[in-house]
Formats: C-alpha cells, structure tokens, sequence
C-alpha cells in the first residue's frame, strides 16, 4: 500500500460513511483532501499527500487512498473530482499533467478504486472556484483600493509552483457566480525588458538546448525558475561566498533553500528581487490581457511562502508599471492566497456546480 503523509484538520471528527475526495496533482506533489458536506459547505477532515514523481499508477495509488480511508476511518468514497496541472480532454476524463511523464486517466481510476465518479478539472480552475470556500484571514490583501464600479468585472487568478498556472474568473450573470476559464498563459512568452533579462532568457535556453526556442514564464516563474535565476546571477557578478550559499550549492541549489535566505543573503536576495519584478510584470499582463479590473488572485506554493515579497515595493511599482494604463492598474486590487488547500476546497465547488449544471 502506498505510504501517505497525512495531516488532520478536524480533531475527533464524527465519521459520516460517506465523504467527498478532492485531488490537487501537480509536478512535485499530489495532494488529496477527504472532505464532510455540512449542507451545501465542505469541511476539510484531513488530507494525504504523495510525491508525484514517485507515482507511477494514479489507478493504484487512488484505489490505496479508497481501501485506506474505509479502513482507518470508516469513510467511503464514491464522489472525487482531481485538479491537474495541464490540458484537460475527453469530456473531463483525461490529462497529461505538463510536469509528469504519466497520465491521469479517469476512467481507469475509477475502474481500480471503485470510485463511481471521477471528474479533471484543470488546477487553477479549482483555484479559481475555491478562492470562495477558505478562510477570509487566508486571502492577504497586497494592494486594496478598488474602481468602484466594477463588481461584476473579471478577475485573474495565477500561481508559480512547479509549473506556472493562470485562470480567468468571469462574471455570470444568469448563475450570478463567478465562473472560472482555463488557460495554459504560464506557458506563453516571458516579456524581458532589460539586457540583464535578455541575458538571464539566453541562458536558460542554452540550460534547455533550444537555442532560439521562446523562454516561458513558467520557465522563469516556477521552483525550477528560482534555482535559474540564481545560478544565472553567479555568473553575472562575482558574490561573496557564505555559509547560506555554501549550503546552497551542497543541496543542488533547492529553490526553498534559496527562499529561506532571501533576506539575509545577497545573492538570495537579488535572485528574489529579480523573480519579483519578472512575477508582478507577468500579473500585470495577465490583468491587461483579460481586463481583470476586479482583482488580481496570486495563489501556489511559491506565494504561499513567501507572500513578505508580493509586499515589497518593487513589486507594486513593476505591477503599475505601463506606458498608458498605469492609473487604471493602481485600482486593481492584490491578493496572495496563503492556504495550500484552496484548489482542494474548489475540486469539491465543481462537484457541487457540475450536479447543479451550472459546469
């Protein structure tokens, strides 16, 4: 059976036999959370937790999840619906998630679990929908004033972990909900401005041996994107060596190292300060492109821990930065979505919107 790592969110929770499985797979982590209905809100019980990398059947390792939550808890799932980092086909029932070389097939899942539904759904429309279902404390407001007339406007919602994941947020005025759209922009053309990014953009390229291939922002935004930034600025001007990047290197350059130092390092800190100015002009375009005059949602891991950055100075000043539309991006409200657990909170919403017809 496959070994989880399980954390509890509700202390002596009464068990129902019947709960609902949500599933966040991405390229590190697969993230599962078993969920109570009190009415129409999900209640979070506990979650397990598994290396992607390490997964080489979804099939089995789901029928495992089923077998383990009967087993320890009583609970039987039927009801799941998984949120994947990648195009999603066949009607909600297939995806080759971008950052792993295996695919998440629905049918088959249920085949091996037992499961008598199964939907895939992409991951930032799960983010999307469940920015609505966390607690208000964990949605930290950056930047809040607000045009005053545009309640009904878009939102945009993206993220940086292993990938780089975008989602528009649209108004429906027969459902009167925000309904969220996919989309793969992480994958669209980083905008560099400066010789210094040019150069950092060259030399990804010549790390991925595609000379002349665009670099994207989820090349540049992501974990992976951290550990380029750094390595690139070795190479652009000779920094002091540390105890912190002595420790760096001996960890092969693990970008949550790189995080952790990031205000006490120099060349911590400029890789991040670098990241931040690439991350707020790559917000701004996204806000530009879908006119999210409503709100710009910044969720992920990356965010989630280190949301000190999205505060800095630079950031904001990047964010507003535009030639013609900068007095407009003032008035766009910044948040950074700091619970983990969101996109398991909106895999449950789309089951709940899917019997309702609403998706």
């Amino acid at each position: 059976m496959t070994q989880f790592r399980e954390v509890i969110y509700q202390k002596d929770f009464q068990v129902s036999r019947h709960g609902v499985l949500a599933g966040d797979i991405g390229g590190t982590n697969s993230n599962f959370g078993i969920f109570e209905m009190e009415g129409t809100k999900p209640v979070l019980l506990f979650s397990l937790h598994a290396k992607s990398q390490t997964v080489h059947d979804y099939g089995a390792l789901v029928a495992d999840l089923v077998r383990y939550c009967k087993e320890k808890y009583g609970i039987i799932l039927e009801q799941a619906c998984f949120g994947a980092a990648g195009i999603i086909m066949n009607d909600h029932s297939l995806v080759k998630p971008t950052n792993l070389t295996v695919a998440i097939d629905a049918k088959a899942i249920m085949k091996a679990s037992g499961l008598k539904s199964l939907t895939l759904i992409n991951d930032f429309i799960a983010v999307g929908l469940g920015i609505d279902y966390i607690a208000p404390q964990d949605i930290v407001a950056i930047h809040t004033q607000k045009l005053s007339d545009q309640r009904h406007a878009q939102k945009a919602c993206l993220g940086a972990g292993t990938g780089m994941g975008k989602a528009a947020l649209v108004w429906n005025k027969h459902f009167k909900r925000f309904l969220p759209v996919a989309s793969e922009g992480g994958h669209a053309d980083c905008a560099a401005q400066t010789p210094l990014e040019l150069n950092l953009l060259a030399s990804i390229q010549t790390e991925l041996a595609q000379p002349g291939c665009p670099i994207s922002w989820e090349d540049v935004l992501s974990g992976e994107g951290i550990k380029r930034i750094y390595k690139f600025l070795g190479t652009q001007k000779k920094y002091p060596e540390t105890e912190s990047s002595k420790e760096i290197a001996t960890h092969g350059f693990q970008p949550d190292l790189i995080s952790a130092y990031a205000l006490k390092d120099e060349r911590c800190r400029a890789t991040f300060d670098m990241y931040t100015m690439l991350y707020a002009r790559c917000a701004k375009n996204f806000v530009l492109d879908m006119l999210a005059l409503n709100g710009v949602y910044i969720a992920g891991g990356i965010a989630a821990k280190n949301i000190e950055l999205f505060k800095q100075k630079s950031f904001y000043e990047e964010f507003i930065r535009c030639n013609k539309h900068g007095d407009i991006l003032k008035q766009v409200p910044i948040f950074v979505i700091a619970d983990y657990n969101v996109s398991l909170y909106g895999a449950v919403a789309y089951i709940q919107l899917r019997e309702q017809g609403i998706v």
